[in-house]
């Protein structure tokens, strides 16, 4: 069974061996400098007081398997302004002995109830990334043809979700 709560201090530990874990195969593919696999505990701290993000640890069965992280205030490279029922996820990570089970979705799907009146949900990924976008798919987002650079060989692909 796939739950969520929000993050306290105390899963901090545990979410960022996931994260680092889960994000390795993307930056041994594109090595890019921002990836979740080279941020240390500190990332995942400096957003669970900050009002700008949202940050939830995904459960299966009572053992923390994930997170996800919302931004809900500042600007994207494909938003501008964040607020007023849009959102921006920042991330979803699940530890590698549980993913392809339906988890993320599940969770993500789960997670808009935490959400104050969402409109519109967007999110960027690797566009050469199929079962991301399958899974985001999945959960009602659509493709906005919108993508962007971020590095040489790295574009991202920008996705939204309208909940109304």
């Amino acid at each position: 069974m796939i739950s969520l709560r929000v993050t306290t201090i105390e899963d901090v530990d545990i979410l960022t061996a996931i994260q680092q874990k889960a994000f390795l195969p993307l930056y041994e593919k594109y090595h890019d400098a921002g990836n979740p696999c080279l941020r240390d505990e500190r990332d995942i701290i400096c957003r669970l007081n900050n009002p700008k993000f949202i940050y939830l640890t995904i459960l299966s069965d009572g053992k923390i398997v994930g997170g996800i992280l919302y931004r809900i205030k500042g600007s994207t490279p494909f938003v501008k302004r964040l607020g007023l029922g849009k959102y921006y996820l920042g991330r979803v990570y699940i530890a590698p002995e549980y993913q392809n089970k339906g988890i993320a979705a599940e969770a993500l799907l789960q997670s808009e109830k935490y959400l104050k009146r969402p409109r519109k949900i967007y999110v960027d990924f690797p566009e050469d990334l199929d079962k991301n976008r399958k899974c985001y798919m999945k959960c009602g987002y659509t493709d906005t043809g919108k993508r962007f650079e971020t590095e040489p060989g790295l574009i991202l692909a920008c996705y939204e979700k309208s909940t109304r």
